[in-house]
């Protein structure tokens, strides 16, 4: 009958259609998991290219330099130094960009974690300064210093400006604890009240607080690689910042000078941060951050003063080290 075979026919059509969707869902899933999958290896990969530019940075911290400055490009060197020699000797930098290796490349920056402001460490007064060198007014810095000063110490007394847990942090929306002890990292700085993300992240004109400061390190600051920031916190003046910054990428200061001295001045470092970026198909896709220090000094090596430089090390003890966040 006509009719059956409309229905037939109907029928037919339905089951093809739905055969379709099934066939375009299943085949959209496996584009999917496939893009997926091939995220997961860039992922693993990337990782594993970051690891290897921390090792080859690494090998630039173990090159037995004693002396750590920057160049005409900001970007931080190393020199040696020898008995009778006046002027340190370049160590000749690796390749740090884009550097072939396997299916990828890698890149890494290597700075002096000791070219910034311990604020486990440093007094209010530099603080204060460091601040005031970011433009910060009066008040508000007053906040910040005596926020910072109460969420150190062990005791639950604010300061005249400052905040303790239970008469600010526990009131806010996401209510949390002051440490009440030295900070472990220098974000954490990002809970201590006065101290806004753009004061942390800062901007395309002004330099972050966070990229000023450390948790890590001694209370000095090497002479050859501190911003100008750092060494207007250590109350130097304009004069003498512009003489330091516009000395050292010629020649580096081997020992702080006279002139400088008992100011929170060094010479050599031992502490250093390292971001390296795992790059694949000429994207970068993980980005590891991690502060090492040199490790055990070489036998016979002279004790080490504020004013002379680090002795070379052995090894490295890995201080911090995470994933960007941002990447």
């Amino acid at each position: 009958m006509p009719g059956e075979g409309g229905f037939a026919l109907l029928a037919v059509m339905l089951v093809l259609a739905l055969l379709g969707v099934v066939v375009a869902e299943l085949a959209f899933s496996m584009r999917l998991e496939a893009s997926m999958v091939r995220s997961y290896k860039e992922t693993v990969v990337a990782t594993h290219l970051a690891e290897a530019a921390v090792e080859q940075a690494i090998r630039e911290v173990l090159s037995g330099a004693q002396i750590q400055a920057l160049d005409e490009n900001g970007r931080m060197v190393f020199y040696r130094t020898a008995v009778g020699q006046p002027t340190p000797t370049l160590v000749p930098p690796l390749t740090r960009e884009r550097v072939p290796l396997g299916p990828g490349q890698f890149s890494y920056r290597i700075t002096d974690e000791e070219s910034r402001l311990n604020v486990n460490l440093a007094p209010p007064e530099r603080v204060d300064r460091l601040l005031a060198a970011l433009d910060l007014e009066k008040r508000d810095r007053d906040v910040i210093t005596d926020s910072l000063q109460d969420w150190k110490d062990a005791n639950d007394e604010h300061r005249l400006n400052g905040a303790e847990s239970e008469d600010y942090y526990l009131k806010l929306p996401v209510p949390y604890r002051a440490r009440n002890g030295s900070l472990q990292d220098t974000a954490e700085l990002l809970q201590v009240r006065g101290v806004t993300p753009g004061l942390y992240f800062g901007k395309p004109d002004r330099p972050g607080l966070g990229e000023l400061v450390t948790v890590f390190g001694r209370n000095t600051v090497n002479i050859n690689t501190a911003p100008p920031a750092v060494l207007e916190a250590l109350n130097l003046s304009e004069a003498e910042i512009a003489d330091i910054v516009q000395t050292r990428p010629r020649t580096p200061y081997p020992f702080v000078p006279g002139r400088y001295a008992g100011r929170g001045l060094g010479v050599g470092s031992q502490t250093f941060r390292i971001e390296a970026d795992g790059i694949v198909a000429g994207e970068p896709k993980t980005r590891l951050v991690a502060i090492v220090r040199r490790g055990v000094r070489q036998q016979g090596a002279q004790r080490r003063t504020a004013a002379a430089p680090a002795a070379p090390s052995r090894g490295v003890i890995v201080l911090s080290w995470r994933l960007d966040p941002e990447r």
